[in-house]
């Protein structure tokens, strides 16, 4: 089973309310001091971008899983989680899918997969401020000469990074030596300015922009709550709690009918969830959810509502900072 070490923080909050009854096994227990171990940053830390909104999502997966999940083909024959605690990273992995089919089927995509570097399997794909990305290591020379013969206008160019756009299709693609990003305009948000935020992310990639984590303590405590490897998604707000809007929000900014599950976190200002495939029939999660206040904290509502489908749970606090981890098993394991 894998516990990952919590985390703890002293402002913030998160949470809608969502009891299930949850006839597995499951332990609970309280602890006064607040584990200090940290886990490493995951490798796509450093590209995460600050932005001027106080709500803040991502998504990660590592290629190696995907490419598990995608060879499974009891995978897609399995019933559809409820347990929010498989559910939420399950959705990630879906938008994960579709974001490499559109890399797949993009005029872009021989560009970036010919002069891809990184090493087998350690590459990560991350959805993060209305952009794709994927985290490794590239020969950015090659690709933005290849770039501009597949008809890319190059949009803006530093040192560290270069923006490149598809009149055709109107993706902006963002490179650096370390990231591969894209992303296309949202017919259901206007506002959104593709190229603005592919710039962001390959900034901030490239050093130029202050990573999200470095300008917001909080947050980087829940980037070191779970481990580097398999699916995790975090959702998080500067406020002492989130709003009931942020919990409903689909976070995707997709047309496609993606649903992530956070009403259990309500009164909480941060989540951080891992799923991790160790094997064909076992799984873990974890979810590690951080409050603002004693006040706030709502340990029954998670009892009840994550870990619904486990072979075993357990939830422990540490002052403002509540875990769930649990196993499953069996078929479950491979929906």
């Amino acid at each position: 089973m894998a516990l990952l070490a919590g985390c703890s923080s002293s402002s913030g909050g998160n949470g809608n309310g969502n009891g299930n009854d949850n006839g597995n096994s499951t332990d609970t227990t309280d602890s006064g001091t607040t584990n200090s171990a940290a886990e490493t940053l995951p490798p796509y830390a450093s590209m995460l971008p600050t932005t001027d909104q106080s709500e803040y999502f991502y998504g990660a997966i590592d290629v190696r899983t995907m490419s598990t999940l995608i060879e499974d083909q009891g995978a897609e024959a399995g019933k559809e989680p409820t347990d929010p605690l498989v559910g939420n990273p399950v959705v990630v992995a879906l938008l994960s899918s579709f974001g490499l089919e559109k890399l797949a089927t993009s005029a872009g995509f021989n560009a970036y997969n010919e002069n891809n570097e990184t090493a087998n399997g350690e590459e990560q794909f991350v959805y993060a401020d209305g952009v794709y990305a994927l985290v490794g290591s590239y020969d950015r020379d090659g690709i933005t000469s290849d770039l501009e013969a597949a008809g890319y206008t190059l949009e803006t160019e530093s040192d560290g990074y270069a923006v490149y756009a598809d009149s055709e299709s109107d993706e902006i693609v963002g490179v650096t030596e370390t990231v591969y990003a894209y992303s296309y305009p949202n017919a259901a948000d206007s506002s959104f300015d593709p190229a603005a935020a592919v710039e962001r992310t390959v900034a901030t990639a490239a050093g130029d922009q202050t990573p999200k984590h470095e300008a917001d303590g909080d947050f980087e405590q829940l980037l070191r709550a779970g481990k580097n490897s398999g699916i995790a998604c975090c959702l998080y707000t500067e406020n002492d709690a989130f709003a009931s809007g942020t919990l409903s929000d689909d976070q995707t900014g997709t047309e496609n009918e993606l649903q992530f599950e956070f009403g259990a976190f309500e009164g909480a200002y941060g989540v951080h969830q891992n799923l991790s495939v160790t094997s064909s029939d076992t799984a873990t999660a974890r979810a590690t959810v951080s409050y603002s206040s004693d006040e706030l904290v709502d340990k029954g509502t998670l009892e009840s509502s994550l870990g619904t489908e486990a072979n075993t749970a357990t939830v422990n606090r540490a002052e403002t900072t509540v875990t769930v981890d649990a196993e499953y098993g069996g078929e479950f394991a491979r929906e």
